[in-house]
């Protein structure tokens, strides 16, 4: 859990710090349940699409929220975001799937897991918030470690990084990613994807690709914007 007793200084400045922390975790958090599950996300907007008798559609969580949630852009969540995740959640635990007729999503959804307390108890929308805010950790396995916050603070300088040259350059975006690539050299098919996903949706990083996304995007900007190539590694910007 974050603490939140104010140190000296602004006191509603380091809230608004703590809170920003809790945000990312939660993201983090969100998305390791999404994929634990092998979920996209848009498998819960699909689920209440095929099944309303469980999930009605006003309490579904929508794909683009979800993504919003997991990627931190959501500042000032709705009171309906923890109730539509509480519903979710419930739905998972009392074993409640509906007639669901597309094999894959019916196979994604039977085989996916609610979050619980460590007395079998599953988390309610109260729950959800108070995780949001920074009071309540998620399970063990699921609760994101300091290498996926770190990754994902990077991640986001990457990105940040990238769309800035872009934009200094005018290059296409698809053209400067597949720039970058070539900089990373010959990779696995899945660590393409992941740097890709980095670049133009924001994904978190796997924490074994950082170091060779982190080159790569340097390289890159090094070749095409000099001026704002970060300093290396070992030497202080002037």
């Amino acid at each position: 859990m974050i603490p939140y007793g104010f140190p000296i200084g602004n006191p509603v400045q380091s809230l608004q710090h703590k809170l920003d922390a809790a945000r990312v975790q939660f993201g983090q958090f969100l998305r390791n349940w999404r994929k634990s599950n092998g979920w996209s996300v848009t498998t819960a907007q699909d689920w209440a699409k095929a099944a309303p008798a469980v999930i009605p559609w006003p309490l579904r969580v929508a794909g683009g929220q979800w993504g919003n949630i997991e990627n931190g852009k959501v500042t000032q969540p709705q009171p309906s975001t923890f109730i539509q995740l509480g519903v979710l959640n419930e739905c998972l635990a009392q074993q409640e799937r509906g007639a669901i007729k597309e094999k894959l999503l019916r196979q994604r959804v039977d085989q996916a897991q609610a979050v619980l307390h460590p007395d079998g108890r599953p988390w309610g929308a109260e729950d959800w918030f108070a995780c949001y805010i920074g009071k309540l950790e998620g399970p063990e396995g699921l609760w994101p470690c300091q290498e996926d916050l770190d990754a994902e603070a990077e991640t986001k300088r990457l990105r940040s990084l990238f769309d800035q040259v872009v934009e200094h350059t005018g290059q296409r975006p698809v053209s400067a990613a597949m720039q970058v690539l070539r900089q990373a050299g010959d990779l696995p098919m899945e660590q393409v994807m992941a740097i890709e996903n980095a670049l133009f949706a924001g994904e978190r990083l796997p924490v074994l690709v950082v170091p060779i996304a982190r080159t790569a995007v340097h390289c890159w900007v090094r070749a095409v914007a000099s001026e704002l190539a970060p300093p290396e590694e070992g030497q202080e910007a002037a």
